[in-house]
């Protein structure tokens, strides 16, 4: 019978060490630190983005006059400067 023994070793580290020691691991090891650091997956992270910015636009809406206005004032001031 085999028996295997597991000892635990702790290091005290500091950040810019762990970040040193993942740069130096492949794109793959790098992906799956990655992955086991996220919270919450991509998807549910771009949800929370978008329900934030659709806040916004209930929040503050904005006419497409009122943008179209803005790009203008913002292409004069450019023009102005000397910016093509």
């Amino acid at each position: 019978m085999h028996q295997a023994t597991v000892r635990r070793i702790e290091l005290d580290l500091t950040l810019e060490q762990i970040l040193s020691i993942v740069r130096q691991l492949g794109p793959q090891e790098q992906e799956a630190v990655r992955k086991a650091l996220e919270t919450r997956p991509w998807s549910q992270r771009l949800d929370a983005l978008l329900a934030r910015v659709w806040e916004r636009v209930a929040s503050y809406p904005i006419s497409e006059e009122e943008i179209n206005e803005e790009v203008e004032r913002v292409r004069t001031a450019r023009y102005d400067q000397g910016g093509h």
